[in-house]
């Protein structure tokens, strides 16, 4: 397996409103993009900016949760290999769940 250093270099994503913000993202839209995008963001009751940070974040975190390839700090690696390395154990519910013939076997 390989394991490099974490995604964020220790910073993490938060929402909170009292954070600064000091980096700025500029993109370039169709008008029919625009216009999508703002007709969203006032449905939901969010901002032009939270309600694009929002998505982008979203999207951001998904397609780095897909990756093949994890990246884990020192501490994290170890709690990692800690855990794959206990005893199994059985889980009573999960082996009746498997138990039970699929609905489209039926």
């Amino acid at each position: 397996m390989f394991v490099q250093q974490a995604y964020t270099d220790g910073v993490t994503v938060t929402s909170e409103p009292t954070r600064r913000k000091d980096a700025r993202l500029a993109v370039r839209l169709t008008a029919d993009q625009d216009a999508l995008i703002r007709d969203a963001a006032a449905v939901t009751g969010q901002s032009l900016t939270e309600f694009v940070t929002t998505a982008a974040v979203t999207r951001a975190e998904d397609t780095l949760a897909d990756r093949r390839v994890f990246r884990l700090d020192d501490a994290a690696w170890a709690e990692f290999t800690a855990i794959l390395d206990r005893p199994a154990r059985r889980i009573p519910e999960l082996v009746k769940l498997l138990d039970e013939p699929a609905p489209w076997d039926e």
